[in-house]
């Protein structure tokens, strides 16, 4: 089986901490630069969403036509899809708010984006873990005789 989804998500996780620390530096520095380069990066993270979700999509239905799950796992990979998707918008309406800031020069913006930052950065931490739980306890993703191996050891 060849797996996709997790070499992006890993962008999607590690890019809002560092978009989080340029941000900062930005607040303490008043330099621009920084506000800049959280905005770049938040863009980068959102190419990385994009493709993470692409991806995962086409996994998810390589795992469940395969049977390459628990089967209790397949609610938690639907919600683990939805979630995805709230990722996504997070990190568009955060790369729109850090955009007006920086054209506009409003430091309400600022205020907001590092907000929207810090929130992009709880969320995405929290897909992660629900993406690893899908990899670790639902066995998604793993060969049929590991899954049944699991299986037994559960009776």
């Amino acid at each position: 089986m060849n797996i996709l989804h997790p070499p992006f998500v890993h962008f999607v996780v590690a890019l809002p901490v560092i978009a989080l620390f340029s941000q900062l530096t930005y607040f303490v520095t008043k330099d621009i630069a920084y506000s800049k380069a959280a905005f770049r990066i938040v863009g980068f993270a959102m190419l990385a969403s994009f493709l993470a979700v692409i991806s995962g999509i086409d996994d998810a239905q390589k795992v469940v036509e395969n049977q390459y799950i628990v089967q209790e796992g397949l609610n938690h990979l639907s919600n683990h899809k939805t979630l995805g998707f709230v990722v996504v918008a997070t990190l568009i309406a955060t790369a729109i708010v850090k955009w007006l800031a920086i054209s506009k020069e409003s430091s309400l913006y600022e205020n907001v984006s590092l907000v929207l930052i810090i929130l992009l950065l709880i969320v995405s931490l929290y897909q992660g873990r629900s993406g690893g739980e899908l990899v670790y306890k639902y066995s998604a993703g793993i060969d049929n005789n590991v899954i049944s191996q699991r299986a037994d050891e559960q009776k």
